[in-house]
């Protein structure tokens, strides 16, 4: 211990190896306690949140809950429609201040404040009532979360409920489980950098720790006081970078609490681990560290007089790569068969494979350049590049394996993207843009006409079949053509009653769908069919007058607006219409819009954070293959070789490499990113899988990243001297 403390004292190189590798935990623990924080968040918010999962009361419900979401001035409003159904006390969770009768409403501070602030017939008449408090934070997702609670009399679409209560939500519903997955991936493919960047910062010094502990064991050292010089050196790095890794995540969970999700930001305690989990990483970081450390120093120990021998690959690395494949897509199989907390284990240790076979494989693909350019060389740089990559394929190979997994990681993001972007609810092109449309409508629409000069267009949706159980039918709706026309894309009318549709119905017998009851007729045995160009769901429209019986009938309400009286619209409609769903595309867009928002600004941190973490270990390892070569370039210098031919000859050890190796992470990236999106249509629904030229994109930023790590040699090298081979 004696002498590991003194060589930290002395030596120049040691001490800054040590800084770098206390820089490298530090990071690393961060990253880890930032990325296994975030269950922490979802939990916190899926808690607030409970109250609103309204399934469950069945007929023994105390209350009836029709949520749906809203929206006004491109802000997403949560609202929920009460009603009694029995007399009994209702329960009601922690933040809501007391169960709104018929004529109360609550409202969260933000969207009481967007009431008072707003004229009352494009807003406040959404919520009709006296507003007995506010929602405080223990019932919100996030700060400035716009939520309603109103009180009705009777609530025609609402299920039933026991109560307001909260409980343990489950974060699992959190955009279907995707930050979840999105999480748990970024733990996996981040961390790698984070130890390659220990790794590199810890070999800044390994060839001449290795010569130095070889020469002890030959004069008489015993492996046990080799390693625990290994181990204190080692150590003091590690700790020291764990106990400020532990510092730093405080203030970055504070930061992370910034970041938007699902709309809205988060609550400053949200992203905090538990204490369990932040002792644990400080303590194994270091233990990791200082074992890898000590695995390093076999051949020091059982044999010192081969300490400098190259280590010699084999091709044996390569079928891992399969290997690993092959556990991740049974782990894709595994979790589209199952649900709960262990759906994406297999698919994370198979994800986490991959990652690890690249990084193994390298060194094969690296010696297999070295032996193509050492054979083919035509400048002195080329054929010193070659014979390091074919001689020490595992040192030359050291600094690239950040970037190739940061090339990994974005491939794969940018495969996932486009087709989750598909997939993401923006309008369906049913309806018109500047319609409004309530589903589900069970009132009196009397009282709406009252409210808005705008024209209503009343319709019945339903089918039409053979009549038969089996046949499932059409979906139609029933209205006049020259009405529906003003909500309804793709549809052109003429005179007299007809049916419009893209093709012949099959089946002539009318069922409707909806709340009310169901009212069946039946077509005439002869009528017109006229050609619908169907932009969505609705295929097909019919004249009510080719349907007796179903005079009157209301299932669903159509109102055209202008941008002058559009938010008046929407209130009148909230207002008269309680717990019906709206179907409005500016609201769509909006959620759409937020999800992609999200998914992207994920991207773009992950991806950033990889390609910092990759370029600096990169540029540790190039700047530590120069340290650890002291001796063998001073010789060349005073030889005569230009520093020129060397730095040439040291970029291209760094280049070489990682051009070969990112094509191969860029396909893995791929095949991951497919796998990823199978599994994540089934979280968000179905969609399409694009794959664009984008996905190339990382490998020449990887390039470029790898080239600017390169030039962290040429100060280092300009150090060198003759005046260094003597010393050595």
């Amino acid at each position: 211990m004696r002498i590991a403390l003194a060589v930290l004292r002395r030596d120049r190189r040691s001490q800054v190896a040590t800084v770098l590798v206390a820089l490298g935990v530090m990071i690393a623990v961060s990253l880890v306690l930032w990325l296994v924080a975030a269950p922490n968040g979802l939990q916190a918010r899926a808690d607030r949140t409970a109250w609103r999962e309204i399934m469950g009361g069945g007929q023994n419900g105390t209350i009836s809950v029709a949520a749906n979401r809203d929206s006004f001035d491109g802000k997403l409003i949560e609202r929920f429609d009460v009603a009694r159904l029995k007399p009994d006390t209702v329960p009601v969770a922690k933040g809501i201040t007391k169960y709104p009768e018929a004529g109360e409403v609550l409202l969260s501070p933000a969207l009481a404040d967007l009431v008072r602030g707003t004229p009352a017939e494009k807003l406040g008449n959404r919520f009709p009532g006296t507003q007995i408090g506010l929602l405080g934070p223990e019932a919100l997702k996030f700060p400035g979360e716009l939520v309603a609670i109103v009180g009705q009399e009777k609530v025609a679409n609402g299920y039933p409920a026991p109560g307001l209560q909260g409980g343990a939500g489950s974060y699992r519903d959190d955009y279907h489980g995707m930050l979840y997955l999105l999480t748990r991936v970024g733990l996996v493919v981040l961390v790698v950098p984070c130890l390659v960047l220990v790794a590199s910062a810890a070999r800044l010094t390994a060839a001449k720790r290795e010569r130095r502990l070889a020469a002890l064991r030959l004069a008489g050292a015993s492996p046990r006081q080799v390693v625990v010089m290994t181990a204190v050196e080692t150590a003091v790095g590690a700790v020291v970078g764990s106990v400020l890794g532990v510092l730093l995540a405080q203030p970055f969970s504070h930061i992370t609490a910034m970041i938007p999700w699902e709309g809205g930001t988060w609550y400053p305690g949200d992203f905090v681990p538990s204490p369990a989990v932040v002792v644990a990483v400080a303590v194994l970081a270091p233990v990791l560290v200082i074992a890898a450390a000590i695995m390093g120093l076999r051949r020091v120990v059982n044999r010192p007089l081969a300490a400098e021998e190259k280590r010699k690959v084999r091709s044996w690395r390569l079928l891992m790569i399969a290997g690993a494949m092959g556990v991740f897509f049974l782990g894709i199989t595994y979790a589209q068969a199952t649900s709960g907390d262990s759906q994406f284990t297999v698919v994370l240790l198979g994800l986490g494979a991959v990652a690890f076979a690249l990084v193994l494989a390298g060194p094969v693909m690296t010696a297999w350049v070295g032996r193509f350019f050492v054979g083919r060389w035509r400048k002195p740089s080329t054929l010193l590049a070659g014979r390091r990559l074919a001689g020490d394929p595992v040192a030359a190979f050291r600094g690239s394996a950040g970037v190739v997994i940061a090339v990994f990681t974005g491939s794969m993001a940018l495969t996932m993207l486009p087709g989750l972007e598909s997939q993401v609810p923006y309008r369906d092109g049913t309806w018109k843009t500047d319609a409004i449309v309530a589903e589900d409508v069970a009132h009196d629409v009397t009282p709406l006409r009252l409210q808005t000069s705008a024209p209503i267009v009343t319709m019945l949706n339903g089918t039409v079949s053979t009549g038969k159980d089996s046949d499932y039918g059409t979906y139609v709706i029933v209205g006049k053509c020259t009405d529906v026309a003003q909500v309804l894309n793709g549809l052109t009318c003429k005179p007299g009653p007809a049916v419009y549709s893209y093709s012949e119905l099959n089946g002539d017998v009318f069922r409707s769908t909806g709340p009310h009851d169901v009212v069946t007729s039946k077509l005439p045995a002869r009528y017109e069919t006229r050609p619908f160009q169907s932009h969505g769901r609705i295929s097909g429209v019919i004249d009510p007058e080719l349907l007796p019986g179903i005079e009157g009938e209301v299932s669903m309400v159509g109102v055209p607006t202008t941008p002058d009286n559009r938010d008046a619209v929407h209130t009148a409609l909230i207002g008269t219409l309680p717990g019906v769903r709206l179907i409005d595309g500016e609201q769509r867009e909006l959620w759409g819009g937020t999800l992609m928002d999200d998914l992207q600004r994920a991207t773009i941190i992950g991806l950033s954070i990889a390609a910092v973490l990759g370029g600096i270990g990169a540029g540790v390892a190039a700047a530590g293959s120069v340290i650890d070569r002291r001796r063998t370039f001073g010789a060349l210098i005073a030889a005569g070789t230009p520093i020129r031919v060397l730095g040439h000859a040291l970029r291209r050890e760094v280049m070489l490499p990682v051009f070969a190796v990112t094509i191969a992470a860029c396909g893995a990236g791929i095949v991951v990113g497919v796998g990823l999106l199978s599994l994540a249509r089934g979280l968000v629904g179905r969609g399409e899988m694009p794959i664009t030229p984008w996905v190339l994109a990382p490998v020449a930023v990887g390039m470029v990243v790898a080239l600017v790590a390169a030039l962290a040699c040429g100060p280092v090298l300009r150090g060198i001297s003759p005046r260094d081979y003597a010393a050595e």
